[in-house]
């Protein structure tokens, strides 16, 4: 019978030795990301990587006895793996401070004196805006029946007909629905675009029409507007960088408080966009290609049992205190009844 050879094998000793090496690297490791070296805490722990790597390929996969082919292209990997880490690195070290410099929040002030009075130009740029930002749901000439509209449930608006308007057919309400986005749809809020953007988006957006009702005082005052004062009086949206909005998420999951205000609030920010502004479900939720249908709130639900679900599988939120756990629970209960 033929023998067959495995190749060269290490000694008791060598392999007692080079464990020991690895031991000894992996606490270098260790006791190197107790002390704060600056940039160089991920230069040293890479080059320790790298060695162990090496050791284990070179000595435990016998890379050394491999053929010469093989040699190459784990050669050739090798540095195309160290270009990668060097492009990285110098992007992640060497860019500078990209944060927006100044306060916490950034206001964002109209450059447009009455930008809720319609003008051409206003018209013109809420055209431009709407091919961006509109068109793919709600279609090039806002009849609803963009690329996206039928994955979407509810359907996307048609703006070119005068009913069924959720906030009302108006400039001033179409900037609200704008500024809030609207629960329980696809209609997402738009308030990081600059407010003048949404004010020629809406103007633009009621053009698609018949000509509107005018906007009254009191739909200024439902937008925090008062019409006869120049520039806009509306709470500037906050605008935080992305490290900024990290650092907040890190804080609430973490025990920190992320969802706060009344009961019917919090509903609508952690429920409403699956089941509906008044519990009714029938909205499609899902990623990857699996979806499901929510149904409406059972009216036999009962406190307990709402509870339990808000903390369990589906829904996991753990940032509420028992009190607004009840609070909600018993929200949800009334939609329920209604």
């Amino acid at each position: 019978m033929a023998s067959h050879s495995s190749g060269p094998h290490l000694s008791v000793r060598s392999v007692l030795s080079l464990g020991g090496l690895l031991l000894v690297l992996t606490l270098v490791t260790v006791l190197v990301s107790f002390v704060d070296l600056g940039k160089l805490n991920f230069f040293v722990a890479a080059l320790v990587a790298i060695c162990k790597a090496t050791i284990v390929l070179y000595f435990f996969m016998n890379l050394r006895h491999d053929s010469r082919d093989n040699a190459v292209i784990f050669l050739t990997s090798l540095v195309f793996l160290t270009i990668f880490f060097v492009l990285t690195s110098v992007d992640v070290f060497f860019r500078g401070d990209v944060k927006v410099k100044g306060a916490f929040f950034q206001a964002v002030a109209s450059v447009t004196k009455k930008p809720w009075i319609k003008t051409p130009e206003l018209v013109a740029h809420g055209k431009e805006q709407y091919a961006i930002q509109c068109a793919m749901c709600h279609g090039a000439v806002g009849a609803g029946n963009g690329p996206a509209a039928a994955a979407l449930v509810p359907p996307p608006r048609d703006f070119t007909k005068p009913d069924g308007w959720k906030n009302g057919r108006k400039a001033t309400m179409v900037f609200k629905t704008l500024k809030d986005g609207l629960a329980g749809s696809a209609m997402a809020s738009y308030a990081t675009l600059p407010e003048d953007d949404r004010w020629a988006l809406a103007h633009y957006i009621i053009s698609l029409g018949s000509e509107p009702p005018a906007d009254t005082a009191e739909d200024f005052a439902v937008i925090g507007i008062d019409p006869n004062k120049e520039g806009s009086t509306v709470i500037k949206e906050p605008k935080i960088t992305i490290r900024q909005a990290m650092a907040l998420l890190q804080t609430s999951s973490s025990g920190g408080r992320l969802y706060t205000g009344s009961a019917e609030g919090q509903y609508g920010q952690l429920c409403a966009s699956c089941h509906g502004d008044k519990g009714q479900g029938g909205i499609k939720v899902g990623q990857y290609g699996l979806y499901a249908v929510t149904k409406p709130f059972d009216r036999a639900m009962t406190e307990d049992a709402i509870i339990a679900s808000i903390r369990g599988t589906a829904h996991r939120v753990t940032t509420l205190s028992q009190e607004e756990l009840t609070a909600l629970a018993r929200f949800v209960q009334n939609a329920a009844k209604r």
